[in-house]
């Protein structure tokens, strides 16, 4: 692991320690709405799912990355796609069901837009292959990508 890459993610998960716990010591995501019926990432029990095993992580798909011309240009995401895009300007686009697909180095806050097939739920996944979170589309929302490593499209 690069020691950037290494260090951001250190730091995201000591600012998701201190700072992503409610006071009842269940996690939180940036304006999940899930709580009041409105899409966004799901982080409860009813979402969760296991961990990657090491043959996922070991066999993801990288494919090539994705550039922006400036990290502020917009999130464009056709239908059947769930997209993102890092801080860096570097974003994904992916389709295909029941493939683990690395994502290409999104460092910081960015968008998430899940624009699949509405009720089509995308996984996301830590670089130990723990799951962190799921978007049930349709759902735009901003994400802290540093610590996300690994989706599932659906």
């Amino acid at each position: 692991m690069a020691p950037r890459r290494l260090a951001a993610a250190l730091f995201a998960a000591a600012a998701l320690a201190t700072s992503a716990v409610a006071l009842d010591g269940t996690a939180v995501a940036a304006d999940t709405g899930a709580s009041n019926g409105r899409p966004g990432p799901l982080t409860s029990e009813e979402a969760r799912q296991p961990s990657l095993t090491a043959a996922q992580m070991k066999n993801a798909v990288v494919l090539k990355t994705n550039r922006s011309a400036s990290a502020a240009a917009s999130l464009n995401c056709a239908y059947y796609y769930v997209c993102g895009k890092g801080a860096n300007g570097n974003r994904f686009d992916y389709t295909v069901c029941n493939t683990t697909y690395t994502l290409p180095d999104l460092v910081g806050w960015g968008s998430l837009h899940n624009n699949q097939t509405p009720g089509t739920r995308a996984h996301f996944y830590d670089a130990n292959g723990a799951w962190m979170f799921s978007s049930d589309a349709p759902d735009r929302n901003d994400v802290f990508w540093t610590p996300v490593w690994y989706v599932i499209a659906c």
